[in-house]
């Protein structure tokens, strides 16, 4: 997976506008005006599933209406990956799955309808879009040790972009 900050608020201007207006700098007020622009790539459709799931996010993701699905490749989890006859299964499942999609399509199912069959391991990519404070939120909860490996390894990743970026921000992660 590969994740890459595009935009955040540049909070050196949001503080000195204050100081020449004569308000203090509180991090925690700013929670809500701070945005952070996020492109993440070769993450599955499992875990955009679970992205979507935080509402107060913009999302503009790949459509597999147009693209080459069959070339996207997977996101294989490492339980699958270093269990021999585990990964045999996926291969095999996988491949009879891309070979009934490039059937249908051939056939003259419009990819839009073929795509229903395809996994939800898929590779995507999209931007995502969200204020200091859900990104706060978001992390909080994905981080947890119940979350599910990918989305918490991808929460782990936009906070250390986040924190780089605006550290002022950072010194706590807030659940409200």
């Amino acid at each position: 997976m590969r994740v890459k900050l595009l935009y955040n608020t540049d909070i050196g201007s949001v503080r000195r506008v204050l100081t020449n207006n004569g308000v203090a700098f509180d991090a925690d007020v700013l929670l809500d005006h701070v945005v952070y622009m996020f492109e993440i790539e070769d993450c599955s459709r499992v875990t955009t599933h679970q992205l979507i799931r935080h509402r107060v996010v913009s999302y503009d993701q790949e459509s597999q209406r147009f693209s080459a699905a069959t070339r996207e490749g997977v996101v294989t989890p490492p339980s699958v990956s270093s269990n021999e006859v585990a990964y045999k299964a996926y291969d095999e499942a996988l491949k009879s799955v891309y070979s009934a999609y490039e059937k249908m399509v051939a056939a003259g199912v419009p990819k839009e309808d073929a795509r229903y069959i395809l996994p939800s391991a898929i590779k995507t990519k999209l931007v995502m879009t969200l204020s200091a404070r859900s990104l706060m939120h978001m992390i909080w909860q994905r981080t947890a040790l119940q979350a599910q490996w990918e989305i918490r390894e991808l929460a782990t990743t936009l906070h250390g972009l986040a924190k780089e970026a605006t550290p002022e921000l950072w010194t706590k992660i807030l659940e409200r």
